[in-house]
């Protein structure tokens, strides 16, 4: 007879321990959805914005020029390459800095002696593979490749030397400008979209997927999710939206040069010509000093703090009290006196990869968690 009561008293104890159990790792699995579900915004946007800065204009810039050379036969200035089939208007743009493109090519054609030996330009590689992907500035362009990048005032489209060596007409050089602004402006539109939508998504409704992922696993009272917010806020220090750490980098001027006829009677030669004044460029979205967009910075160190991972603790709603008059939510606060709940999320690349916004745009962001 004293031994059932006593038996019966540990089934229950068992029992009551379980329910609690139930309910922590309930709200753990809650915790660890929630800032899976908030961190996948942060990587979609990295990856989105590598794809704007390299992935994108090189594609655009290579299919559209790749094969449209530039003629150069009879031209009396010196320096005229060997071979002018393979001096397309792709790499020309690419060495006066105007694109970036696979840095396997650190090759600049059309600008040396006129014995430079032959030069074929390599195709576009599937980039699937690569732990990362080499696309960067050349020639004229190679500051934008620094971190952050540096931009010169005004920017050259197309050199003296270009109109020197090749048939280049100004009408062209007017046309593949006009396409230049219209592709750059686009990627700004773009690029300042995505930073709208991760604003809204996280700081601006105070990280609303994360707390609404929490509270609609959990049935917990809805304030009991800002806690969370507030602890991400506190790990992560400076969002990724903040004008500080993600900006358009944007060049405001430029000039270019083409062979224009000059006028005259009978039959005149072309002659180089520059525009003037200089072009002032008009405004892109997400340029907040005024400009044209061309590349989109994020602080590296705020991607760093994102790969080593936040940690993310909270408190749950514990029932206070058991059966046995047990303070459960005391025990508790006196064990996990920075929360119950723990997590670690962050933002990275698989092992071996290097994922990169820039230099070396590289779209192969990831969320990482570590329960």
């Amino acid at each position: 007879m004293l031994m059932f009561p006593t038996l019966f008293l540990f089934v229950y104890l068992i029992y009551e321990t379980a329910k609690l159990s139930r309910e922590k790792i309930r709200h753990q699995f809650a915790l660890d959805a929630a800032a899976f579900v908030e961190m996948t915004n942060y990587s979609d946007f990295l990856n989105r914005t590598a794809y704007v800065n390299g992935a994108f204009p090189m594609r655009i810039f290579e299919e559209g020029y790749g094969d449209f050379p530039a003629d150069c036969n009879g031209k009396a200035a010196a320096g005229c390459p060997d071979d002018p089939k393979n001096r397309e208007y792709a790499d020309i743009l690419y060495c006066n800095g105007a694109y970036p493109r696979d840095a396997s090519d650190n090759t600049c054609p059309g600008t040396g002696p006129s014995d430079e030996p032959s030069y074929t330009r390599p195709t576009v590689t599937s980039y699937s593979t690569e732990p990362q992907w080499r696309i960067e500035y050349g020639g004229a362009g190679t500051g934008k490749n620094s971190s952050p990048p540096t931009l010169t005032e005004p920017f050259v489209l197309f050199t003296l030397d270009n109109a020197n060596k090749f048939w280049h007409q100004y009408d062209l050089a007017a046309e593949i400008y006009k396409l230049w602004v219209q592709v750059y402006s686009l990627l700004g539109s773009v690029e300042y979209a995505q930073v709208q939508v991760l604003q809204r998504l996280t700081t601006d409704t105070d990280h609303s997927f994360l707390q609404k992922s929490y509270w609609l696993n959990t049935g917990d009272p809805p304030g009991d999710s800002v806690q969370l917010a507030d602890s991400f806020k506190a790990a992560i220090g400076t969002d990724l939206d903040s004008p500080s750490v993600t900006y358009g980098v944007c060049q405001k001027t430029l000039d270019f040069w083409g062979n224009k006829h000059l006028g005259g009677t009978g039959i005149q030669p072309f002659a180089p010509y520059k525009t003037d004044p200089t072009v002032q460029l008009q405004d892109s979205q997400g340029c907040s000093g005024g400009g044209l967009f061309q590349i989109e910075w994020v602080d590296p160190s705020v991607i760093k703090k994102l790969d080593q991972g936040l940690e993310l603790s909270m408190f749950w709603n514990i029932p206070s009290k058991n059966y046995f008059n047990y303070d459960f939510a005391a025990a508790m606060r006196r064990a996990y006196p920075h929360g119950d709940l723990h997590v670690t999320i962050g933002v990275g690349g698989a092992p071996g990869e290097k994922p990169s916004v820039w230099p070396d745009p590289t779209p192969k962001f990831q969320v990482r968690e570590r329960p």
